[in-house]
């Protein structure tokens, strides 16, 4: 959970953060910076999946890494995400078309950058077994389209029983 990140703005950090990473694992990815919101879909399903309204975190701190995630209270959740509605529309489209693509069942978040300058929408990341208790952003995004957390641990069960 963002354990090992590092954000990057000259060549002579590189090394530092290469070094930070491998202590955690011996396989590193390194990505370019996105410059936008971060956004988060909740889906569920399993032959017909659905999007949630779209969240948003706003890390507070230059990034959202581990610190900001369970360190600090500087983030701060947004729901619905603070975004227009055509990237509402395109990041829910496209959560659903990545969770197919990757054959997900049941529950998954797909998580995307909205640019600042653009509005382009960049895919980020699936998280195949998202956060499920009150204070995580999953059962948060689909109590804003009307769903109970106890109603969605229904549902998720159900979809467990299909297969």
């Amino acid at each position: 959970s963002s354990v090992g990140v590092s954000k990057v703005k000259s060549e002579e950090q590189l090394q530092k953060a290469l070094e930070c990473a491998f202590r955690y694992d011996e396989k590193v990815l390194a990505e370019e910076f996105i410059h936008g919101k971060e956004i988060e879909v909740a889906v569920l399903g399993n032959q017909n999946p659905i999007a949630a309204t779209a969240g948003e975190i706003d890390a507070g701190a230059e990034f959202y890494d581990f610190e900001t995630k369970y360190v600090t209270t500087t983030s701060r959740p947004y729901i619905p995400a603070r975004i227009d509605d055509s990237a509402m529309a395109s990041v829910r489209e496209w959560a659903v078309k990545i969770y197919q693509a990757l054959s997900c069942k049941g529950l998954s978040r797909v998580d995307f950058f909205v640019t600042y300058d653009t509005n382009e929408v960049v895919f980020n990341e699936i998280n195949t077994l998202p956060g499920f208790t009150s204070i995580s952003m999953y059962p948060k995004m689909f109590a804003a389209d009307g769903v109970s957390f106890s109603d969605l641990i229904e549902r998720v069960i159900a979809l467990a029983l299909e297969d």
